[in-house]
């Protein structure tokens, strides 16, 4: 089973060349490290808190940016099917095991272990919030691997966790790797004629699968041992500035997650907790504009940045 085929010059050179991309964005692109700090910022804002309200805000405002800088040739479907299947398990997992609360949807038999009792609608509510702060947190990570290219991810790292960096990059590169592998090899075998039929016709699927993963890995090793990966400090062709655009994007995400860390400490009301009788999530309208002023990277704000002197070839 051979790989996914090679892309075409073209491509290649419209990915690497940041001109290129530049020219295919909405507007000026941002520079990684602000990504990286916008990211923490919006992850740090959707689990410091439980209040659906909160969480909610921050998954349509990372949707909402990821779709606004999505590059030609990505898709967000295959990580909004997984987001919303890892999402509707946490609620779902959350009824069958928690049995408090007063409104009884159903009940189950006490004989079951650990499912057995009330499934109430408060424990369905709770499991919601759960799995709606999943789908903030993944969605406010998504740029880093659908909008960065991997070297893009390296060079938003501190020079101190480099190799830190590296291994990021290369853990999100295989992972968009083997989704493109699956779909190609699911594709290919459904033209010869393969249907699914039960958990182990699968294997006609996963196993190319895991094999062509393989095979990229040892090439993408091969070709790391040929740049003389670790001999030294990592250099790039050309360097991003930070300009003002970046410099108000992570001054509204620090503020925000400043503020909810901060309240948090202060011991100010922002969670929810649905038992025993479920009621309206508390909501401060400070606590609203810090979460919409994660939206900023998704507005064509003006930029003054001076073109980037290149750096040392690798």
């Amino acid at each position: 089973m051979t790989g996914p085929p090679a892309p075409s010059r073209a491509t290649a050179a419209a990915r690497t060349d940041p001109a290129s991309r530049a020219t295919r964005a909405p507007h000026a692109p941002l520079a990684p490290r602000a990504w990286l700090v916008w990211s923490l910022a919006a992850v740090t804002v959707a689990l410091v808190t439980d209040n659906p309200v909160y969480r909610g805000l921050v998954a349509l405002v990372a949707l909402n940016v990821l779709l606004t800088w999505l590059p030609p040739g990505r898709r967000v479907r295959p990580l909004a099917v997984a987001v919303l299947v890892a999402a509707t398990l946490a609620a779902l997992i959350n009824l069958l095991a928690g049995h408090t609360g007063a409104d009884v949807i159903a009940r189950l038999p006490e004989r079951l272990p650990l499912v057995g009792g009330p499934l109430t609608l408060e424990s369905l509510a709770f499991g919601g919030a759960i799995g709606l702060g999943l789908v903030a947190a993944l969605f406010s990570v998504a740029p880093l691997s659908l909008v960065l290219e991997p070297h893009d991810v390296v060079d938003a790292m501190p020079a101190s966790l480099e190799r830190t960096g590296i291994a990021v990059a290369t853990s999100l590169n295989l992972v968009s790797g083997f989704g493109r592998t699956f779909t190609e090899v699911r594709d290919a075998q459904r033209m010869r004629g393969w249907k699914p039929a039960g958990l182990r016709s699968w294997n006609e699927v996963l196993v190319p699968v895991i094999l062509t993963a393989i095979e990229d890995s040892v090439r993408l090793a091969e070709a790391m041992e040929a740049r003389a990966f670790g001999a030294g400090r990592r250099t790039s062709y050309a360097a991003s500035s930070f300009g003002a655009r970046e410099a108000v994007v992570v001054a509204a995400a620090l503020a925000a997650a400043t503020l909810f860390v901060g309240l948090r400490i202060a011991g100010v009301a922002m969670d929810w907790y649905p038992y025993p009788t479920i009621s309206l999530p508390p909501i401060h309208p400070l606590l609203v504009l810090a979460c919409l002023g994660l939206a900023l990277p998704a507005f064509p704000l003006p930029t003054h940045r001076s073109a980037a002197p290149p750096g040392r070839s690798a």
